[in-house]
């Protein structure tokens, strides 16, 4: 449970995050949380802070300041804290620029000792940079989308000192963009722990003509394989086909004609879990929450977890209006310092959704006792009334994330990429002293 009379209150201040950017946060070998933001003046932050000692100072650096017309959650960063201890943060200008940039500490553990910016150039504008660490081949792996419409992928073998030319490895539909979510997963392997890439990818609820969510897997050499592990002629490095054929791709969930579906939550540990949101377009009524678990060969979708209640921005009329409130599956450790690469249980039947009720906005934890078929309301972590003009959204489980510090998320006013948001991140943490 969070609410404990230990627990505190932790707010960063005017903090904001993307739904297509990983990761946002992760505890790192020394135990202390790094989380990654841009805030309302477009200024990209790294927070660390240490989720065990409420005694324990923490450390705020503003990495850079965008130079954006406007200040976009879509500008947030990505966290990757290297083998070495060394941490990368990315950044872009939403669709803005036809460059990515990225900075590393130089030395481990140390967000004070950040190194110069290093700017990576597309052929297109870029956005959406995910990033993460392949310590079998020892190379740094970096997904973005261009010109809105495709995904690229490009690797570094010497800790971002140089990069390979940018592969293009998926194509949206003709009806919009796609949306491409990926985690990375450590699986148990003969020889130990193993390294892949889970991810799932759907078109705009409003804009695309294709209302399905797909997934897939690579593997830590860059092969497509299927969710059974039956690998694909896809490769990332070009050793065969470099293109996904999306209708190739097992389907998570196919809307039934009139209705849609939001993408929310891909889970970084096994079995394989997807987190959406079905609905009827302008139809805040309609909106309920589901969590999708592959096993027996296919998708299959839970009972119904609870009604989102409301959309997050019902009057923008860009197609943000489809954001709702958010859900995020908890896969941490327990203990700070514990890596799931040295053994052990991890929880991962519990998930955390945002949603609007009545007069309030909640925050709230679902738990399964069947192994994915169905949810039950755990525990009630915020609820705040709508008359103090505040939602809440977006909640996001640290990487490793310690039971004092499990969740995350963000409370204000909400607007995706209009300028005049301002939202705190906001966590309780359960202190131990």
């Amino acid at each position: 449970m969070i609410l404990t009379d230990r627990a505190k209150e932790v707010r960063i201040k005017r903090a904001n995050t993307d739904w297509w950017i990983n990761e946002k946060a992760v505890v790192g070998a020394n135990g202390l949380t790094y989380i990654a933001y841009v805030t309302d003046m477009g200024e990209i932050h790294v927070k660390e802070l240490d989720a065990k000692c409420s005694r324990a100072l923490s450390h705020d650096v503003r990495v850079c300041r965008m130079n954006c017309t406007y200040a976009d959650e879509h500008n947030a960063p990505s966290l990757c804290i290297l083998e070495n201890g060394r941490i990368m943060v990315t950044y872009t200008g939403h669709a803005q620029t036809h460059t990515l940039s990225y900075r590393i500490t130089e030395k481990p553990y140390d967000i004070t000792s950040f190194g110069k910016e290093h700017v990576l150039t597309y052929e297109n504008n870029v956005t959406y940079a995910q990033v993460f660490e392949n310590t079998k081949r020892h190379e740094i792996w970096m997904f973005a989308r261009v010109k809105s419409v495709t995904w690229e992928f490009r690797f570094s073998k010497d800790e971002g000192a140089t990069w390979s030319e940018p592969t293009t490895f998926l194509k949206s539909d003709a009806g919009g963009l796609f949306y491409f979510d990926v985690r990375k997963q450590l699986i148990p392997t003969a020889s130990g722990t193993g390294e892949q890439w889970f991810f799932a990818l759907y078109g705009h609820p409003r804009i695309s003509k294709d209302h399905t969510v797909r997934s897939g897997v690579f593997d830590a050499d860059g092969w497509l394989l299927t969710c059974d592990g039956k690998r694909t002629e896809v490769n990332l490095f070009g050793k065969g086909k470099s293109e996904i054929e999306l209708e190739k791709l097992e389907t998570v969930y196919e809307s039934p004609e009139g209705t849609t579906v939001r993408l929310l939550a891909v889970s970084p540990v096994m079995p394989y879990r997807i987190g959406l949101a079905a609905f009827t377009l302008d139809n805040a009524d309609s909106i309920v929450y589901y969590a999708a678990e592959y096993g027996g060969g296919k998708w299959v979708l839970s009972e119904p977890v609870a009604k989102a209640g409301d959309f997050l921005a019902p009057n923008q009329t860009d197609g943000s209006q489809t954001y709702v409130g958010g859900m995020a599956f908890y896969y941490g450790a327990g203990e700070a310092g514990f890596n799931p690469a040295d053994g052990g249980v991890i929880d991962t039947n519990r998930i955390y959704l945002s949603r609007a009720d009545g007069e309030f906005w909640y925050l709230e934890s679902y738990v399964s006792h069947d192994c994915g078929k169905s949810y039950k309301l755990e525990q009630t972590i915020r609820k705040i009334s709508k008359s103090e003009n505040i939602k809440i959204w977006r909640p996001t489980v640290p990487i490793y994330a310690q039971d004092n510090l499990p969740v995350y998320w963000h409370e204000g006013s909400y607007s995706a990429h209009t300028g005049g948001w301002h939202c705190d991140a906001v966590m309780l943490v359960e202190y131990d002293d």
